[in-house]
């Protein structure tokens, strides 16, 4: 997770699409560790369930 929040760092926002490719990751893991992400207060969400995105806090 560490790795996905500095992938943030150089981003605007993340998807859970890019988080995929860029870790080779399935979807559900990818989904599983931005929403813990989101509980912990690292990242927040922005947009509906089609258009989610992430950014850093």
């Amino acid at each position: 997770m560490a790795d996905i929040l500095t992938f943030a760092d150089e981003r605007q926002e993340i998807t859970t699409e890019a988080i995929t490719k860029q870790f080779n990751l399935t979807q559900t893991t990818a989904k599983r560790y931005l929403r813990q992400l989101t509980e912990f207060g690292y990242i927040e969400v922005q947009g509906g369930n089609k258009n989610r995105t992430y950014k850093k806090k």
